[in-house]
């Protein structure tokens, strides 16, 4: 695999958070991922963590580039299920059922946008990249298993990769502003990744991921349970994920990351597992 192959591999995780290189025109990334997440605890807003009842997060999605252009690629992120659960709450002396446990299902919010490669250093490119957040989930439930929070959000980030070829190895990260609507707090997000393959096969990717929030949220604008879409999202993400390609067009990918730190988030890992087609 060229040196070029390997960065458009490991540039397009989930979100394209730090992925600055853009799709040769007529070409793209296409993936399918499952995500996982099951929490028993959770980041309350001074950062202290705290036991909850069982949550599990499962979401299916799609993930694609296209390039429609020499550096011009249009994006986008469609979580087209997702399934959430809350454990039923028993007490441990009389067995009193206090609480039922509850379930929802469906479409999730959802991103399109594009990357615009302006500059183009030798082996170092810059780009940038703009995200609209599609408020198509469900934004009222019951027990908060929310699968959207109702607000149309705008993402403007620049980003820096680098190739260290001959060496298969890269950099990528991302500094980025999230505009959110509807007395949601605007965000600061930032982001590294940095890959390596072996064998010409596969991929190691270490990535970092943070969100600050501004605080300029409303009071009353909370969010779901356990953090599901919550209103002053702060974290700091770390986590390995791994590519495996077969040929020249599919591969595997699997990963896991989890929180450091955070505030109105869980606090428990996410485990993923896709399969990607490349052309």
């Amino acid at each position: 695999m060229t040196a070029c192959g390997v960065l458009l591999l490991a540039c397009t995780q989930h979100e394209a958070r730090a992925g600055a290189w853009t799709q040769t025109r007529g070409h793209g990334f296409y993936k399918l991922e499952g995500r996982y997440i099951h929490a028993r605890r959770y980041f309350e807003p001074n950062g202290k963590i705290i036991d909850i009842p069982t949550l599990s997060d499962f979401a299916m999605s799609f993930y694609g580039e296209y390039g429609l252009r020499e550096r011009f690629t249009v994006i986008a992120y469609v979580p087209f299920y997702k399934y959430l659960a809350l454990n039923r709450q028993i007490g441990r002396d009389r067995g009193f059922v206090y609480f039922p446990g509850d379930s929802a299902s469906g479409f999730a919010d959802s991103d399109v946008g594009f990357r615009f490669g302006f500059k183009h250093n030798g082996a170092t490119v810059w780009s940038a990249r703009l995200m609209f957040g599609l408020p198509l989930g469900e934004n009222e439930q019951k027990s908060g298993l929310l699968t959207g929070d109702g607000e149309f959000n705008q993402l403007l980030a620049l980003e820096l990769g680098h190739s260290f070829y001959p060496l298969p190895m890269y950099f990528s990260g991302e500094v980025g502003f999230n505009n959110r609507t509807k007395g949601f707090s605007d965000e600061f997000r930032y982001a590294a990744e940095v890959g390596y393959t072996f064998w010409n096969q596969i991929t190691l990717m270490m990535k970092m991921v943070g969100v600050a929030s501004l605080k300029n949220g409303k009071d009353n604008i909370r969010g779901g349970m356990g953090g599901l879409y919550a209103n002053n999202v702060s974290y700091l993400a770390l986590g390995p994920s791994l590519f495996y390609q077969f040929n020249q067009r599919f591969g595997l990918t699997a990963g896991v990351d989890g929180a450091t730190y955070g505030q109105n988030v869980l606090a428990a890992p996410s485990y993923s597992l896709g399969v990607y087609f490349k052309n």
